[in-house]
């Protein structure tokens, strides 16, 4: 086993039962070891799930919209349905102090987990954001 305690505890498993041992405030790291933020939401995987963004919107939705908040995740309608399927990680960019820089990774891109960071398989640049 090795003594490193960023890599020791979490590799392997499927994306399912990695992402149910990811906490927020977990620190997250691209494939490069650059420390890029901190995972401050994430969903599971539900392969039935819908793209809420459409005209069926969750119950509250509209109430919560009209305060100002975004729904999750906050991104292309396009990539909606894909990451309530495969499920996702929301990651708040170290670099930005203003809670709208973030970035998205599928679970498919989480490379390993330990009891205090993720870490993935893809650079910051192959992640998704709100505006790609």
């Amino acid at each position: 086993m090795s003594s490193d305690p960023t890599t020791s505890s979490g590799q392997g498993g499927t994306p399912h039962e990695m992402m149910k041992r990811i906490r927020e405030g977990m620190d997250v790291f691209d494939s490069a070891g650059e420390h890029i933020g901190t995972v401050g939401d994430l969903r599971i995987g539900d392969p039935d799930a819908i793209d809420v963004h459409g005209p069926g919107r969750l119950p509250g939705e509209g109430l919560a919209m009209a305060m100002g908040a975004t729904p999750e995740p906050n991104v292309p309608a396009g990539l909606v349905g894909r990451l309530l399927r495969t499920g996702y990680i929301k990651i708040d960019d170290k670099r930005h102090a203003r809670r709208d820089h973030h970035f998205y990774a599928t679970a498919d891109q989480i490379e390993s987990i330990d009891e205090k960071a993720v870490r993935l398989n893809q650079g910051r640049d192959n992640l998704i954001t709100p505006g790609s």
